[in-house]
């Protein structure tokens, strides 16, 4: 019992570089003075898993960071031959890789299984990487020049804007909250940065690293952080399925510029422009079966990809209305729940029944699935459902057998809580760092923890410390990670990676937030 129960506990984790299934877009691009044409995208990446931060190499060349075997590497992807390589093997991972400039080297950051984050520089041929700074923890940043890069830096719980001088080893912090967006201006000696200082109004301003000066540029769209610049009179920015662009001094406000929702793109973030405006790149999430990927995905089990299959079954025939269709992708004696065990109903023929119903009820109705969590025969889906006019979030947890889905339970959205996504990073940062105090602290008192989906195999914060010191001590190299995450009002769903003692293990995690306290944790192993 307490090798199980050991097993159990490393699965209170999340992480601060969260992944989710991303993947890299490449559009071409028409600047007419304020007019802005964006056509021929295509994915790049296309890849099961974690794609982001891409940037240009060389005219013909795209760095970005990608998912292998379940780490996350530098990827060169060549448009002339549509081939991709990979620049680093090390043990961590990589992620923001960008061209030095002048040198035939890359720069990532670096997060390493210890828990160690650092910038490094990587040599294109062999991947010899070397640290390039050893003071500060660098989360985002750019080049200024060979020797200059601007920087977030984590300090307590905010990024933090600084100009570093590599080469004589000094620094400047410049301004407090920051995003993660910079990019050089074209046609000037200025970088640009997002400014959070005004929670309510984020602005993008401009930062002359030399001086140190900082001006006002514009304002940002509401509530997004992710910019680039086609030239230097005209940005990019995203928010869902629709690029934006601002010209500045002629523009009012952010005007629509394209839908990219044909791409099956539903939230663009990271931007990058080509020097010549030609070509713009850009990180999105898509729905998880719209990946056309040959990559096998190591930390799934043969019957993963076969769950994915049997969950889809249902899908097309309850958007086609075709009830025997999908009545037959569930078992005899399915199980249809409300999270965590209300049981709704039981019977492939009750479950028949009440959806004959709900057709006749209900005149129109489609369900999309916009992220997926899958873990040996379990697969938990992030859907957007329409019924007739209304259109509302879910969250449905599938077990599959052989022969079809055995349960489904249901997660209704409620009202989202901002901070609860915040607590799971911070619980996770101290899982990280083993401070069973402040660990300890990001859960209530009357804390429960259940296997799915009702099994209590803890109870109260001090049962919870005890049992993690333990822990603590028999595994030196505990270290977590998430590898996908979904928020559904009060819950904070991860699917997580953790190292102890040499292997990985996997799990899915059900966080519930109540009164700004992790107050229920159910896990499925």
């Amino acid at each position: 019992m307490k090798t199980q129960l050991l097993y159990l506990l490393i699965f209170f984790t999340s992480f601060v570089f969260s992944q989710t299934d991303t993947e890299i877009f490449l559009f071409d691009v028409e600047v007419n003075n304020s007019k802005i044409s964006i056509k021929n995208g295509k994915n790049i990446s296309n890849n099961t898993g974690y794609d982001n931060q891409p940037s240009f190499l060389e005219d013909y060349k795209i760095l970005f960071s990608s998912t292998r075997n379940n780490q996350t590497d530098i990827a060169i992807y060549n448009l002339r031959d549509s081939s991709k390589i990979y620049v680093s093997n090390t043990d961590g991972g990589e992620y923001s890789p960008l061209k030095i400039p002048n040198k035939d080297q890359v720069s990532a950051v670096r997060l390493d299984p210890d828990g160690k984050q650092r910038l490094y520089s990587y040599q294109i041929d062999n991947g010899t990487s070397t640290e390039l700074i050893k003071d500060l923890v660098i989360a985002y940043y750019t080049w200024f020049n060979k020797d200059i890069i601007v920087a977030a830096v984590i300090e307590g719980e905010q990024l933090n804007l600084y100009s570093i001088n590599i080469e004589q080893g000094t620094h400047q912090k410049i301004a407090n909250n920051v995003g993660r967006s910079f990019h050089s201006i074209p046609n000037s000696n200025l970088i640009s940065f997002i400014s959070k200082e005004n929670d309510k109004l984020w602005q993008i301003k401009s930062l002359n690293p030399t001086t140190g000066k900082t001006k006002l540029i514009a304002n940002t769209l509401k509530g997004v952080e992710d910019i680039c610049w086609l030239n230097s009179q005209n940005l990019i920015s995203g928010r869902g399925s629709i690029l934006y662009k601002l010209r500045l001094n002629k523009d009012y406000n952010w005007k629509k510029v394209a839908d990219l929702s044909n791409k099956g793109i539903t939230n663009i973030t990271r931007l990058a422009a080509h020097k010549d405006a030609s070509k713009l790149l850009l990180t999105a999430d898509v729905p998880a079966n719209t990946v056309d990927s040959n990559i096998t995905d190591s930390s799934k089990d043969l019957t993963s990809d076969k769950a994915a299959q049997i969950v889809q079954k249902h899908i097309g025939p309850f958007n086609d209305r075709n009830l025997d269709k999908f009545a037959n992708a569930f078992t005899e004696n399915v199980t249809v729940n409300r999270f965590p065990d209300e049981n709704m109903y039981t019977g492939r023929d009750k479950l028949k029944e009440n959806y004959k119903e709900f057709f006749k009820r209900v005149k129109n109705s489609n369900v999309k699935v916009l992220n997926r969590m899958i873990l040996k025969n379990v697969v938990v889906d992030e859907e957007l459902v329409t019924l007739d006019n209304a259109t509302k979030r879910q969250v449905t947890i599938y077990e599959t057998l052989d022969n079809g889905i055995s349960s489904m339970t249901f997660i209704e959205n409620s009202k989202s809580k901002k901070k609860s996504e915040i607590l799971i990073n911070e619980q996770l940062v101290r899982y990280n760092e083993k401070d069973i105090k402040a660990f300890g602290r990001t859960y209530a008192k009357n804390v429960k923890v259940y296997n799915y989906p009702s099994n209590l195999v803890i109870e109260g914060r001090d049962a919870l410390r005890n049992n993690y010191i333990t822990l603590f001590e028999s595994a030196p190299d505990l270290y977590a990670e998430v590898e996908n995450r979904i928020i559904i009002g009060d819950k904070v769903i991860d699917k997580e990676k953790v190292k102890i003692n040499g292997e990985f293990v996997y799990v899915i995690a059900i966080y519930e937030i109540r009164n700004k306290l992790i107050q229920r944790v159910t896990f499925i192993q």
